[in-house]
């Protein structure tokens, strides 16, 4: 946990994935497949996809898929979603990748694997939700450590290392939750440490001890 401001630089996707070892600035851009309309026939360019009717009141209450009813699917966001990731935005530190903030999980696993980064390469993937919420996910499932457990491990390590009664009990109302393959980390408080947020400490923290 040694104070250590040094950043490893950003890698293009190229070195990743021939395995090089060359670190430079990222200066690339991926455009993203343009979907097609869902009707060919109509002139209407809009990918927007019409709202399913409610079910709610034709189905008993215990078979009824909120989902289906109130989440609706929208293109338009969904494109908006893909505008956040591109090559020349996500962020490699080591074996660690971060997207850009409120990027899905999921939609940075796909990402990745859609360039071809090599799971040798890349170990993690990090995105930054909200202003309270970090989400940690394995990129390669077959090395690395327990993300649950390593995360939870710094949370120790904090509650000990800051000495302030009312730090220590801010810091322990920190949720963890996941598995050896996922992690989120919830409820961070946002308050400032060391002069910098507390969710960007402990990203900062990670991306030190996951990189090497």
């Amino acid at each position: 946990m040694a104070d250590n401001k040094k950043i490893v630089g950003f890698k293009k996707f190229s070195d990743i994935k021939s395995g090089s070892s060359k670190v430079e600035e990222v200066d690339m851009s991926l455009t993203p497949d343009t979907d097609l309309p869902m009707n060919p026939n109509t002139p209407n360019q809009s990918t927007k996809i019409e709202r399913p009717a409610s079910r709610k009141n034709l189905m008993p209450k215990e078979q009824q898929d909120p989902k289906l009813d109130n989440e609706w699917y929208d293109k338009e966001e969904e494109a908006k979603e893909d505008e956040k990731i591109s090559e020349d935005k996500v962020q490699t530190y080591g074996r660690v990748a971060k997207f850009p903030k409120n990027v899905k999980a999921s939609k940075a696993f796909n990402f990745l694997e859609n360039v071809k980064v090599s799971k040798k390469s890349i170990w993690y993937i990090m995105v930054e939700k909200l202003d309270n919420e970090l989400q940690m996910v394995k990129y390669n499932y077959k090395e690395g450590v327990d993300l649950s457990k390593f995360v939870n491990e710094l949370k120790t390590y904090y509650i000990t290392k800051y000495k302030d009664p009312k730090m220590k009990k801010l810091i322990e109302s920190i949720y963890v939750d996941g598995n050896d393959k996922y992690s989120m980390v919830k409820n961070i408080p946002l308050v400032e440490v060391e002069g910098k947020k507390l969710i960007t400490k402990i990203t900062e923290d990670l991306i030190k001890l996951l990189s090497k």
